[in-house]
């Protein structure tokens, strides 16, 4: 995975915690990378998980690797302003953030929302500026006073809320966020560790959406207690009375992605377009579908937030 964080990849520590992968007869360890694509190309990992447009851009630029499934199949879009900036218009000759890095893929999609939420950027001057990959540093500078506009994450919501900032977009979209990618012929390979490793993965997933997507989580307790044993501050996650409070929204427990997934984020992120069939197979993501009863069904729509 590309950073420590416990609740964005909770999926495979609760795998492991619930025996999900020893039952496959698994041995998983979770490991973090700078660059999971290349991690898995040189041999230094099996199967890891990066945002859709990055693996997408190196699978297409020809790095030996493919697509194995799909990881959360909706994103949500946040993002906050200054306290006394209430409308595109005041946006005008500002500095804004829109992604970490220039060349972020993501950049395009935020654009695309801010659009659709009434906030488009096209119809005034900004300056695109570029902090670093950290959203930390992308709140420091709203904090700041040194850009009018940043997305954030949950994790800079409270600091955000006492700085007073205005938040005048919150949305989510059925567009595929992450997805696993292993070696070129990995899979083809290693057919049951596949199928076994998804399967597991998807148990997970029932396991932190109990009792249904969209439903106050059962199992919440259980699974704040394996973070908070693994040093993560849970106190505030066990304060929330939300649906999401485990991440939810974010969740296929099917693992979806298809060919309408990646041409989708092909037009969004302005990716170059590869062949599908050789970027992706998703032959064990269909196996460990039907084992468990379940098919490639697309994300359905939420009530978020």
């Amino acid at each position: 995975m590309p950073y420590p964080d416990y609740t964005q990849f909770s999926l495979y520590w609760m795998a492991d915690e619930l025996g999900y992968f020893e039952d496959e007869g698994l041995t998983v360890e979770v490991i973090t990378a700078d660059d999971v694509v290349a991690a898995i190309a040189s041999d230094s990992a099996d199967v890891g998980v990066d945002s859709a447009g990055t693996v997408i851009d190196a699978v297409n630029k020809g790095v030996d690797v493919e697509i194995l499934s799909g990881h959360f199949c909706r994103q949500n879009f946040d993002f906050a302003t200054q306290p006394d900036i209430t409308d595109t218009a005041q946006l005008d000759g500002t500095d804004i953030v829109l992604a970490g890095t220039a060349g972020d893929p993501a950049e395009f999609e935020r654009a695309i929302v801010l659009e659709e939420e009434g906030w488009g950027l096209e119809e005034v001057d900004v300056n695109l500026v570029y902090p670093g990959p950290d959203s930390a540093a992308w709140r420091e500078f709203l904090i700041a006073d040194r850009v009018t506009l940043i997305p954030f994450y949950d994790d800079d919501a409270a600091a955000l809320e006492e700085y007073g900032a205005n938040v005048p977009v919150t949305t989510i979209r059925n567009w595929p966020n992450d997805l696993h990618v292993v070696r070129a012929d990995w899979a083809q390979d290693n057919p049951n560790t596949a199928t076994r490793f998804l399967r597991a993965v998807m148990l997970a997933a029932d396991y932190m959406l109990a009792p249904g997507l969209g439903e106050v989580p059962e199992n919440k307790d259980a699974v704040l207690d394996v973070y908070e044993a693994n040093d993560y501050e849970v106190d505030d996650l066990r304060a929330s009375d939300s649906q999401w409070v485990l991440g939810g929204h974010f969740f296929c427990d099917n693992l979806y992605f298809d060919q309408a997934a990646y041409d989708g984020t092909i037009e969004r992120q302005q990716l170059e377009p590869g062949e599908f069939s050789e970027l992706v197979d998703l032959t064990a993501l269909e196996n460990a579908q039907a084992l468990l009863g379940r098919d490639n069904t697309p994300p359905v729509e939420v009530d978020y937030p």
